[in-house]
């Protein structure tokens, strides 16, 4: 089938897997003069940016490069050896960091012949981890995540053994070549990230951010090292055609579940994960028969492994007897 350019679907009409299959990647291009920017800052965020400019040298002669071109040669050499991508994103909220990052993991996928999927962006790291678990091979093998406003409760609670086992995730993921985005609001997510973006304003005039690159590989040499400024467009103008609507539709759409959820007090990951955990053992029979509490705590610590606490292990089991005794109903659980 002879391919063809931004291929015309109305929005009740849009098939993702069709018009991926006739998209036409060399249609993606994108062009601004710089003279054309006004990036803005808040007071303070424009305060911080200019003191910045005065006491750091390195920091000044990065802010007057433009390190676009290197970054997305990055991102083509990485695609080109099937070698993963790892990149923190920090920046205020409104600062357009979702949505300039958004591009970057389109792009991505675009070397490899593919169309960016809503399905790839999380709410969290262990709504992510559970998606690499969950996901056929074929749906992870050379593919982005972005991992979107990763709250910092997530890691103030826990053993260190859970927090490690996101580091021990991202090892295994290599071997299938999974890339990942991850974004907060103040500091570098990703601890194990190669490179760092910091927002540092947005142009409402040519629809695209400004942001600080950092050379996260130089902490152990004394902290983190700014390369240069990157200039990237949010993905509704990068991809102003059908599927560009469809995705900040969807996105979109996850992102007010989220803000729902945590305005209900559902948004507690930790929780969720949990009475998801507690679920699956009220429906297994060897737990089941375990007529001692001490076995049943012994048993599920066991089928978890060190990365749980104490603490959660009893919570773990009182849940889930409270599901066996039918006080928690199972549509209440799948509800959240």
């Amino acid at each position: 089938m002879e391919k063809i350019t931004n291929p015309k679907l109305s929005e009740n009409e849009f098939n993702f897997e069709e018009y991926e299959k006739n998209f036409d990647f060399s249609s993606m291009k994108f062009n601004f003069r710089m003279s054309d920017t006004n990036y803005q800052l808040d007071a303070l965020q424009n305060q911080m940016l200019q003191l910045y400019l005065i006491s750091d040298k390195r920091f000044r002669r990065a802010f007057s490069t433009n390190f676009t071109p290197q970054l997305l040669t990055y991102i083509k050499d990485k695609t080109r050896l099937h070698e993963p991508c790892k990149i923190s994103c920090m920046g205020s909220t409104r600062s357009g960091k979702s949505y300039s990052m958004a591009s970057l993991c389109i792009l991505h996928q675009a070397m490899y012949g593919r169309l960016f999927h809503p399905a790839y962006v999380c709410a969290n790291i262990y709504e992510y981890i559970e998606k690499l678990q969950k996901f056929p091979k074929e749906k992870l093998v050379d593919r982005i995540f972005l991992v979107d406003e990763e709250k910092q409760a997530v890691y103030g609670v826990g053993s260190v053994a859970r927090k490690m086992k996101v580091t021990d995730v991202q090892n295994i993921i290599a071997l299938n070549n999974i890339s990942t985005i991850m974004l907060t609001p103040f500091q570098w997510q990703d601890k194990s990230a190669d490179y760092g973006l910091r927002a540092f304003g947005r142009c409402f005039d040519t629809k695209t951010c400004r942001l600080m690159l950092y050379n996260l590989q130089e902490r152990g040499s004394g902290g983190s090292l700014p390369l240069g400024n990157i200039y990237l467009p949010i993905f509704t103008e990068l991809m102003k055609n059908e599927y560009g609507r469809w995705l900040e539709k969807k996105y979109l759409e996850r992102k007010n579940q989220w803000i729902d959820m945590e305005r209900q007090g559902e948004g507690d990951v930790l929780e969720g994960l949990k009475k998801k955990t507690a679920m699956s053992f009220a429906h297994d029979k060897k737990f089941l028969e375990l007529k001692k509490k001490r076995d049943r705590l012994t048993y599920i610590s066991v089928k978890l492994g060190s990365e749980w606490t104490k603490n959660e292990i009893e919570s773990i089991e009182n849940i889930a007897k409270l599901i066996q005794q039918g006080y928690i109903e199972k549509e209440d659980l799948e509800k959240e």
